[in-house]
């Protein structure tokens, strides 16, 4: 169905162009997110310990990008024991977690 793909391009481009403090989300109520939601599987703490399964905030922030984080949050592996997550977080909280789990990655290096 071609008229689908500039339906997906105009939403991918409209998606773009919000302001980037829609689209970076708030660091600190992902923590509280994380805490709520992820750490019953995840180690959501600054500097946790990194593991293989499930990764570590701290892990996946140095080891994938933006757009594979937020990818992974919204369509996790069909093989992976991640929850789909689009059942329970709303696209800013999404964008919230993300924000905190980006911010991981900046705070390890900013300390070094």
């Amino acid at each position: 169905m071609l008229w689908i793909r500039p339906a997906v391009l105009s939403l991918t481009l409209g998606l773009t162009a919000l302001p980037a403090s829609a689209q970076e989300g708030d660091a600190a109520r992902g923590l509280a997110i994380a805490q709520a939601q992820c750490a019953r599987c995840h180690d959501v703490a600054k500097g946790g310990a990194f593991k293989k399964m499930p990764p570590s905030f701290q892990s996946i922030a140095i080891y994938r990008t933006r757009p594979d984080i937020w990818a992974r949050i919204i369509a996790p592996s069909p093989h992976a024991a991640m929850p789909d997550m689009t059942w329970t977080l709303t696209t800013d909280e999404v964008q919230d977690v993300l924000a905190y789990i980006v911010s991981l990655d900046q705070a390890l290096t900013l300390a070094q």
